[in-house]
């Protein structure tokens, strides 16, 4: 790393503008030469920048900052929470004696990771604007991280187009920059087939899953093999492969109940139950989804997809009575501005279990479908499209529901060519 990029580095940490760190002792037009690293300045500069900035030397080694370092990210892979904690507050202590670029800026990239581990996304933005607003510092190693963790960021906020475009520019950093890490490699596939599941591209999401799977095999790593399980498994199902997901999904719950992770062993019974009901096997779905419900204790989200699925399993058996005690438990738990989604599908039931009284097309095409479609839920406005086309039929309103119908289909068609 160069002397100019440390003196910006420095500079920015302690708020000095140009102005600021140059008077006295350089031109400010020359300051930002040596900042962009277009001259090379006297021993003696650098000793009055140094001397105002605050820092004793631009020039320490940092061996064993770097290795504490590349510890408190593994433990953060690996979520050995303790000993994240613990490494960071030595961190912190060496981070203090050092001048070297480097070490700053990868630690800037873990405070990222950190945040966004423990959901606090403002916070991770606010890193992710200060790392880059240092970017063309980074090693191509740190590259990799910082794309990794911004395709991670963008994941989260369901912003799953950028994601995808951070992740591949971290794949291409992983080989430039030669990371030996295979976990990290691991990692950033499943958080690839995370982000490909979630714009339904199935198919690219078993190729990344399958490829992250066989390192976490390799290095033992239960509950991340676990997660990829499921991926798979709900990836095999939504291009109706049957056979391979129901083999996915009985992995995860092996390796879920062995080793008590029961979130993810209460969303292999969700998984398991939908799949049962595409294989029109009813009254197996409807044993899932309940034992879905006893695992998801105080996850209400949770227990929403629950409930919602047993109402359509229900209604789907003709069984009114079930339809009618579970219904008012799902509407209890959303709205509008709690779940929407679920509130949407869930007052779809009402309207039918009432046999579509005076309000339903308007609360159809005003309120529901309007939603599925702004809200990029492609899928459900599919569904709905389709039962709103059933209905118009129904009630012999034949261009309405020929409209309806082809929405769907053509959504339909469009999600099978992934």
């Amino acid at each position: 790393m160069t002397i100019g990029s440390k003196i910006r580095f420095h500079r920015l940490k302690r708020n000095l503008t140009q102005e600021d760190l140059s008077k006295g002792i350089i031109s400010v037009s020359y300051l930002s030469k040596l900042e962009n690293n277009q001259v090379t300045p006297s021993n003696d500069i650098i000793n009055l920048l140094c001397g105002r900035l605050g820092v004793n030397s631009l020039l320490d080694t940092t061996a064993h900052l770097n290795k504490l370092l590349q510890n408190w990210n593994h433990a953060l892979l690996w979520n050995k929470t303790e000993e994240a904690k613990s490494i960071n507050v030595d961190v912190k202590k060496d981070l203090e004696q050092t001048d070297d670029l480097i070490p700053h800026l990868f630690y800037k990239i873990l405070c990222f990771r950190v945040q966004l581990i423990q959901g606090n996304l403002q916070n991770a933005l606010e890193h992710m604007k200060q790392i880059q607003s240092n970017y063309k510092e980074l090693t191509d190693t740190l590259k990799f991280y910082y794309h990794k963790y911004k395709g991670n960021y963008y994941y989260l906020i369901e912003e799953y187009d950028k994601a995808k475009g951070e992740l591949k520019e971290a794949e291409t950093c992983y080989v430039v920059g030669n990371v030996i890490n295979e976990e990290e490699r691991a990692d950033l596939y499943y958080l690839f087939s995370l982000v490909l599941t979630r714009l339904s591209m199935y198919r690219l999401a078993i190729f990344y899953g399958e490829k992250s799977l066989s390192i976490f095999q390799g290095v033992y790593y239960q509950k991340r093999c676990a997660e990829v399980h499921l991926i798979l498994g709900i990836c095999y199902r939504r291009i109706r492969y049957s056979e391979e997901a129901i083999k996915h999904y009985d992995w995860a719950n092996f390796i879920s109940q062995s080793i008590d992770y029961t979130s993810l062993n209460s969303k292999v019974e969700q998984n398991l139950g939908y799949l049962k009901s595409f294989m029109n096997k009813s009254d197996e779905a409807i044993q899932h989804y309940l034992r879905s419900i006893e695992l998801k204790g105080s996850d209400e989200e949770g227990k929403l997809y629950s409930i919602l699925s047993l109402v359509k399993e229900y209604y789907k058996k003709n069984q009114f009575s079930e339809v009618r005690f579970w219904l008012p438990k799902g509407l209890h738990l959303c709205s509008k501005e709690k779940f929407p989604d679920k509130f949407y599908q869930l007052s779809y039931y009402q309207f039918a279990l009432n046999d579509f009284p005076q309000g339903f097309e308007a609360f159809m095409k005003e309120y529901a479908l309007p939603f599925f479609k702004k809200s990029g839920s492609h899928l459900l406005y599919a569904e709905y499209s389709k039962f709103l086309g059933q209905y118009y039929q129904g009630v012999r309103k034949y261009k309405y529901a020929a409209f309806h119908l082809n929405e769907a289909n053509l959504i339909y068609e469009e999600m099978l060519t992934f």
